[in-house]
């Protein structure tokens, strides 16, 4: 399947060369329809669309174009507007050591142009949706509501972050506001990211058990095969609640695997490449060439081959003082950075040296701002969670405001000294890996 999505990619780029659109835009005018969930941003939209013409053997567009708020999945469109070929381009502020493989990026969604529309006229004579396209526009038409609601309740950004980390990812908030919480390492955070998506699951799965607890229902194979049926039936629809995405599938992923595939004395690092090896299989180009999901394997191997460690060295030293979920998140926090920071410099050659400090004063309100967020869907109870809410989210912007003015908070590389931080990590790293070995030996 590998060999076949790289024959594909390879045969459609010829197939476009040969329709001379290798160097050149090229106008349409054209048919299409919305395959995925229209993203605003503020004043202009896109959304990947096929052509109902079938103009360019079946591959489809990244559309862009003036913002319409009607427009939503399943619709059909007549657009006039121009095509062009996406390219990998470096950073546009400043030399890198990544080139971002834009072409490779959105082959993964069988997307190969980009097509700038300028006029949009919807039209009522579109293709019957399948069975899987409905309930995928069902859940996302409620997806919408439960975001109007989160818009009409809070003041923003407070209503971007609080959607953004329980349903809507980062598409409310603006490019200040990402920034701000960039420089400061927390993007993870206002995003709907794989640590926030397991919370939800870990909660679902909760649920579920407490629910087969107060049921007084007897474990057996038979019941534990009806409980993760129901728990996988939830997250499904969760993750068509979301519209998907990258780290919701590959949450999803790795749920299915937990649930249905591991056991529970499963090693980690081997339930972790497992995982790896399966998302690669299915979508090669997603795994490949998605610095998201890149950031995603350093990260959990990060966490899983060092965060005991950390916690250790912080028990037997002067900071044994700290409490046991202070402790976690900072000893999580570095651990996670152990192969986050080499990447990062690679990727942007920046670096936030107040990542530690930010990570800990913010992240354990994350939870509670998803709980009181939930909640305050509630009509009868919700004056008192948006109030208990808006107190947090004011505190979290206050904070990442702060820390984002630090001076030096975020430093920036140029490609020569990114290559000589990473050689120097490099070699810190093999120690640090090599003392790891010698502790457990012991």
């Amino acid at each position: 399947m590998t060999f076949k999505s790289y024959d594909v990619f390879d045969g459609r780029r010829d197939f476009l060369s040969s329709r001379s659109l290798a160097h050149k835009t090229q106008r349409l005018e054209t048919l299409v329809q919305i395959k995925s969930e229209v993203n605003f941003s503020d004043f202009d939209m896109n959304f990947f669309a096929s052509d109902l013409n079938n103009n360019f053997d079946d591959m489809d567009y990244k559309v862009t174009g003036p913002k319409r708020e009607d427009f939503r999945y399943g619709d059909c469109l007549k657009v006039t507007g121009t095509l062009s070929l996406p390219e990998s381009s470096m950073s546009s502020k400043k030399e890198t050591l990544y080139n971002f493989p834009y072409k490779e990026y959105l082959a993964k969604d069988n997307v190969y142009l980009l097509y700038k529309v300028k006029t949009f006229k919807k039209i009522e004579n579109c293709p019957e949706l399948s069975v899987y396209k409905k309930v995928k526009l069902f859940f996302l038409n409620k997806k919408q509501e439960i975001t109007k609601i989160f818009l009409e309740k809070y003041d923003q950004p407070y209503a971007g972050l609080v959607a953004g980390v329980l349903i809507a990812g980062k598409g409310l908030m603006n490019k200040d506001t990402l920034e701000m919480f960039k420089i400061v390492s927390l993007s993870h955070v206002i995003v709907l990211s794989g640590s926030n998506v397991s919370i939800i699951i870990f909660c679902i799965k909760y649920i579920f058990d407490l629910m087969f607890v107060v049921l007084r229902i007897r474990e057996n194979l038979f019941v534990e095969i009806i409980k993760k049926i129901l728990i996988m039936l939830s997250i499904t629809s969760f993750v068509l609640l979301t519209g998907g995405g990258a780290p919701i599938y590959r949450a999803f992923i790795s749920s299915f695997c937990a649930l249905v595939i591991f056991k529970k004395n499963t090693s980690q690092i081997y339930a972790l490449t497992i995982v790896v090896l399966i998302m690669t299989i299915v979508n090669p180009f997603g795994s490949i060439y998605d610095p998201s999901f890149h950031l995603t394997c350093c990260a959990t191997y990060g966490l899983i081959l060092f965060s005991k460690y950390f916690d250790e060295v912080m028990i037997y030293s002067r900071l044994n003082f700290l409490p046991n979920f202070l402790r976690e998140i900072i000893s999580v926090t570095l651990a996670t950075q152990v192969f986050v920071f080499p990447y990062i410099i690679f990727m942007s050659g920046s670096f936030s040296a107040i990542f530690l400090l930010s990570n800990v004063l913010v992240l354990p309100v994350i939870p509670f701002i998803m709980l009181f967020g939930f909640l305050s869907l509630f009509p009868w109870v919700d004056g008192l969670f948006i109030f208990i809410n808006n107190i947090l989210l004011h505190a979290v912007f206050c904070v990442v405001d702060f820390l984002s003015r630090v001076p030096y908070g975020y430093v920036v590389f140029d490609m020569k000294m990114s290559v000589m931080i990473l050689l120097v990590y490099g070699v810190f790293v093999l120690g640090l890996v090599y003392k790891i070995k010698n502790t457990r030996a012991g």
